[in-house]
């Protein structure tokens, strides 16, 4: 019997919601804002291109109630995040996509070197069993890029998790270590500060068949006006 599985990519819409706070003090609001919305292109193409593999359908979970109809965010089906911090809506998409699906996996837009690879990977194990499992993709500053799961989670689990720390990932693995098998995907770094778009930029420079996405997201990197950046070539 075929597995149904939804994966829900997290997005802030610029001009309603700042984005990329800790980037724009360093870069700009306008480049942090370009940067985010490419980030997720990226993502977003991932994600459908995943689901042409496998029983994967994409979903953008909006953090704004009125951009769900925005133009920045029709390439893949809608949903609200809801209200609260991000416990509260990470819990809300997962538990609302789970009453539709068999699993559900959920994806930030700042880990565009994600690949189809790593998402099966997390469908295949999550889609095998009807025992509960979990998927699981650390982030290397502590926190974590993918979260999956076959089975309903409470509330509070979600919630008692102090995000953006050193150990939010780890806090979250000791809540739902005994609740299930877990998978652990590639660990991968995400996008905070000014620095980490170096190592983006290697990451995605090394992937070994890049999506048009992530090849105009190395283009809008090598673009921008940043030292750092001199000498690096086009792709």
């Amino acid at each position: 019997m075929t597995m149904y599985g939804a994966i829900a990519l997290f997005v802030k819409t610029p001009g309603i919601s700042p984005v990329k706070t800790r980037l724009a003090k360093e870069l700009g609001v306008d480049a942090a804002e370009s940067f985010h919305l490419a980030a997720a292109r990226a993502v977003a193409a991932v994600i459908n291109a995943s689901g042409k593999q496998t029983a994967l359908q994409g979903f953008y979970a909006v953090a704004e109630q009125s951009a769900l109809a925005d133009d920045l965010w029709q390439g893949l089906p809608c949903l609200w995040q809801g209200e609260g911090g991000l416990g509260e809506r990470m819990s809300l998409v997962y538990e609302t996509l789970l009453k539709q699906y068999d699993f559900v996996i959920l994806v930030g837009a700042d880990i565009p070197q994600m690949t189809v690879k790593h998402l099966l990977k997390a469908a295949d194990w999550l889609a095998r069993d009807e025992h509960a499992r979990f998927a699981f993709g650390p982030s290397v500053d502590g926190g974590f890029w993918l979260f999956g799961g076959n089975c309903s989670l409470p509330h509070n689990l979600w919630t008692d998790v102090t995000y953006s720390a050193a150990d939010t990932g780890q806090q979250f693995l000791n809540k739902i270590d005994s609740l299930g098998e877990m998978q652990t995907i590639t660990p991968l770094q995400d996008v905070d500060e000014l620095q980490d778009l170096i190592h983006l930029h290697e990451s995605l420079r090394l992937l070994s068949d890049p999506m048009p996405e992530q090849l105009e997201l190395i283009r809008f990197l090598e673009s921008l006006p940043l030292n750092f950046f001199k000498g690096f070539g086009y792709v």
